[in-house]
């Protein structure tokens, strides 16, 4: 006689654990670092149509924030020197550096949902 039921609730194994690779730690801060930038640039460029120079503080700023949080993730994933140079480079070319940022959100995003975090609006918790 066969002893499988139909009617009987999947067995799935939810007791995994969270991946704990050495770098993951690195890239969800990083990730919030870049998230960050990502919303000053907007917050700088509303500014600086409504204020005028004052803008250009805060996108310097963000700027900053920017070349950091690049930096850390790039180390976090493990790309090479010559790649990170190449990031740290375009991120002085105003759109493009934009564009960087939300490649490389993008790229954290994978990487973290792969190892278990989730990942929101502005950032990843476990």
């Amino acid at each position: 006689m066969n002893t499988y039921n139909p009617y009987e609730a999947p067995k799935a194994d939810v007791t995994t654990p969270v991946a704990d690779e050495p770098g993951i730690e690195k890239v969800a801060g990083a990730q919030k670092l870049i998230i960050y930038s990502i919303l000053a640039y907007f917050v700088a460029v509303a500014i600086k149509a409504a204020l005028g120079p004052i803008g250009f503080l805060v996108l310097l700023v963000a700027l900053c924030m920017g070349v950091i949080g690049t930096w850390r993730l790039c180390t976090g994933l493990g790309y090479s020197m010559v790649v990170r140079v190449i990031l740290m480079v375009l991120m002085f070319v105003p759109l493009v550096s934009l564009i960087v940022l939300l490649v490389l959100n993008a790229k954290a995003t994978g990487k973290l949902r792969a190892a278990g975090y989730t990942v929101g609006l502005l950032g990843a918790s476990r």
